[in-house]
């Protein structure tokens, strides 16, 4: 595991966070872009499967998704002791894709924007 993430709902919100460590670090004193994109596809990721299944009953299989299309733009720094979070949204959604975006903030500071495209899959094959 590269970090131990904190997770939080609130009804149909969901974000996802981690404390910046040593062990994220870039070299350079801050965090590696590597861990930046790696919390955006799993804040955006958790948001879609919240949203795809939220009609769901708890005991029944969930509809995953896989992630097709990632994109992250860099606009801040993440300092060592920092506490990393997602704020997430669905933009739409059709039979087989999803279509999501937000951004990671530290405090009220965005620090990236990330957008993503996540197709339904059923086990290994994509539907």
């Amino acid at each position: 595991m590269v970090a131990d993430l904190w997770i939080k709902q609130t009804g149909e919100d969901l974000s996802v966070g981690m404390i910046r460590e040593e062990r994220h670090d870039n070299g350079t004193g801050t965090i590696h872009g590597g861990m930046i994109c790696t919390l955006a596809d799993i804040g955006l990721g958790k948001m879609v499967r919240l949203r795809r299944n939220r009609d769901r009953p708890l005991d029944a299989p969930g509809i995953a998704s896989a992630t097709i299309q990632l994109d992250v733009n860099f606009c801040g720094r993440v300092g060592r002791g920092d506490f990393v979070y997602s704020r997430a949204i669905i933009k739409s959604m059709s039979r087989s894709l999803t279509f999501a975006q937000g951004e990671l903030r530290v405090g009220d500071r965005t620090v990236a924007i990330m957008q993503g495209v996540f197709k339904v899959i059923d086990g290994k094959r994509a539907v």
